[in-house]
């Protein structure tokens, strides 16, 4: 099968209507290229942005909407089957147990990224007061006991 071939000129006389146009007008107004392929080749080897018509870009984002809600309701039914199975099940061993809170965390971590919410924590979190507090009252109790075993150790 013979391929027409397009000069330099061509294909830029195309590119300059399609990027005015979109890609399907100026191929049935100048009735070239064959296909859109071949057109969006010409387009990626000149490095030229060619946008999507209306109609397509909304169904393009109406898609990509779809495909997120489909996989939010997906991940919300894992959680809701997981918390299910774990509330109802009396006698879970600790591996099963296991199996299926890592399950539900997973499921969570996913709908989390697809809502752009954050998936890990980078333990940037300052001390609360509380902390400090409990700390300085462990490291007395601490340095207290040590007091105390040297003083047995020592006979008094």
């Amino acid at each position: 099968m013979n391929q027409k071939k397009y000069t330099e000129r061509e294909k830029l006389e195309y590119l300059e209507k399609a990027s005015e146009i979109g890609h399907s007008r100026a191929r049935r107004e100048l009735g070239y290229p064959n296909s859109w392929s071949t057109a969006n080749s010409w387009a990626k080897e000149f490095n030229v942005s060619i946008a999507l018509s209306d109609l397509k870009a909304k169904s393009a984002s109406f898609n990509q909407w779809y495909r997120e809600e489909e996989l939010l309701v997906a991940m919300q039914d894992i959680i809701d089957r997981g918390m299910e199975y774990i509330n109802s099940s009396d006698e879970l061993s600790p591996d099963e147990y296991k199996k299926v809170t890592e399950g539900v965390k997973r499921a969570v971590e996913t709908m989390n990224l697809i809502q752009g919410k954050a998936t890990t924590r980078n333990g940037t979190e300052q001390p609360s007061e509380t902390d400090a507090a409990l700390d300085s009252f462990l490291k007395a109790a601490y340095s207290d006991e040590q007091k105390v075993s040297d003083l047995r150790d020592q006979g008094q």
